[in-house]
């Protein structure tokens, strides 16, 4: 149950680790720490500690503050996949999804003629996949437009202001809208952001379908206090009196931009966004502005062409273990909600969660969310021994509801190499355990394969938990795998097994 090096492992430890596989599941934030763990990361990783996930069932943490696995970040302009890709699109059963139109991309800036329809695909695609409406990203091109007299400011407004109002007529579930994307400078962003509010109030006193729009900024490529310190100070000096911002907006890519250390030292320590609400709040309390929800709009650990020193293969199993442990960090917050970035991205593979949109063929990286999504709403208290203060080794993630029970792990390392053998303790069943057969299904998502499909490494049947509590198997789990255990009550007889 201790913590071994994978060479430790030999041939029988691996052979259980082919396929892909769901099983385990994560200590939520402020859950017990291994009391070997100390603030220095080499000391964690040298001192073996045990790999258990323990879960009450008695104890509910209530919903999910928002649902793992169902937030997705769309890429630009990219919608006409294989019909495999799409229904595996469906089966994430998203809550919101992310979108991209850019001004010139539907108007003929030469001719000044609207083409609002060359998007209505993409975003019927997404509109009829998300139950909470859609995220746009709007970039309103206003640089350079406007600041090389193209069109005038009213001119561009006017435009502008037509396009957003067919989009929403088009697509009622247009519900947020995220003024431009990444800007490196917050001071020249400032002005696009009151344009783009001013633009929404417009719409929304049109009295359109659905619900009003929200706006937020400034979109930032990572987690910045000064500037988005910077952003609040001009929205809290803008006196206009019908000046709005919905929600913060910005990206986590868990990126060192101090200027000393290395680019990648953040990544061994996922733990720290677990303090960006707070962080928010005090920035807005220091100006006098009330709480606003942050939306994590791209969140990952491969910023632009970022590589690890590992290699391709090893990178999509780290992409698919930390985005998960990005999730767990921000479900402890409230009000803060990430998304999963991308489906197929053009320069960076590794960001990507299919080989082949064509096909369908996943990545690690979507069996990881689509693990995420297939836990049930109701979260429960789970602790593990194998996770270190900075979210390096094993999470564990717990979920039910009257008729199932649902575990995912996994072994967060990024590039260190330490492997575990970890078991699930599960105690206080519900009442409809308690006189049934259980039927038990693992997952898994194994480090030796870059693609495949997530279906079940094993089913078999046990008998009812009268005495409240089950003790999985001990399996391993090996750098950046991931695990789900999902267990049901079933009519099959004890000793079924598949």
């Amino acid at each position: 149950m201790g913590r071994r090096t994978r060479s430790a492992w030999g041939a029988s430890g691996l052979a259980l680790l082919t396929g892909f596989t769901l099983w385990a599941a994560i200590p939520h934030p402020g859950a017990a720490r291994p009391s070997s763990a100390t603030s220095s990361l080499a000391a964690e990783e040298a001192t073996p500690t045990a790999g258990t996930v323990r879960v009450d069932l008695s104890h509910s943490l209530g919903a999910f503050p928002f649902r793992p696995g169902r937030q997705l970040s769309a890429t630009p302009n990219s919608w006409k996949y294989g019909t495999t890709t799409n229904e595996k699109l469906s089966d994430l059963g998203l809550a919101r999804a992310r979108v991209w139109l850019e001004f010139d991309q539907a108007y003929d800036v030469g001719t000044g003629t609207p083409e609002y329809s060359k998007w209505y695909d993409y975003l019927s695609e997404y509109a009829s996949r998300s139950s909470d409406g859609l995220v746009v990203d709007w970039r309103s091109d206003y640089d350079p437009l406007v600041t090389n007299g193209t069109f005038t400011r009213s001119a561009l407004f006017a435009a502008e202001r037509d396009m957003l109002a067919d989009y929403k007529r088009h697509f009622p579930s247009i519900k947020y809208l995220e003024a431009e994307n990444e800007p490196p400078d917050i001071a020249a962003y400032y002005p696009k952001y009151k344009f783009m509010y001013q633009v929404v109030n417009a719409v929304n006193a049109m009295g359109l379908p659905g619900s009003k729009i929200e706006i937020g900024g400034p979109t930032t490529d990572i987690f910045s206090v000064g500037r988005i310190g910077q952003f609040l100070d001009l929205y809290a000096a803008d006196t206009d009196t019908n000046k709005r911002l919905d929600f913060i907006t910005y990206h986590q890519y868990l990126i060192n931009t101090s200027g000393s250390g290395t680019w990648d030292a953040p990544k061994q320590n996922p733990a720290v966004v677990s303090t960006e609400r707070a962080q928010v709040d005090s920035m807005l309390t220091a100006r006098n502005l009330t709480s606003r929800p942050v939306m994590v709009t791209e969140t990952g650990v491969f910023p632009g062409s970022r590589e690890s020193d590992l290699g391709l293969s090893a990178d999509y199993h780290i992409q698919a273990a930390a985005l998960p442990s990005l999730d767990y960090y921000y479900l402890g917050q409230s009000s803060v909600t990430p998304f999963d970035w991308t489906i197929h991205h053009p320069d960076n593979d590794r960001k990507s969660m299919f080989a082949d949109t064509d096909t369908g063929m996943a990545r690690p990286y979507y069996n990881a969310i689509r693990m995420e999504s297939m836990l049930p709403g109701t979260r429960y208290q789970a602790t593990s021994d194998g996770l270190s203060s900075k979210g390096i080794g094993v999470y564990g993630l717990a979920a039910a509801d009257p008729g199932e029970v649902a575990v995912m792990t996994w072994n967060y390392q990024w590039t260190l190499k330490t492997a575990y053998d970890s078991r699930i303790v599960l105690s206080n069943f519900p009442a409809a355990f308690l006189n049934s057969n259980v039927l038990v299904t693992r997952y898994r998502i194994a480090d030796d394969s870059d693609t495949g499909e997530l279906n079940p490494v094993e089913q078999f049947v046990i008998g009812p938990r009268g005495s409240g509590g089950y003790t999985s198997q001990t399996l391993p789990l090996n750098p950046n795998e991931l695990r789900l255990l999902v267990l049901t009550p079933t009519t099959k007889p004890v000793g079924w097994h598949s």
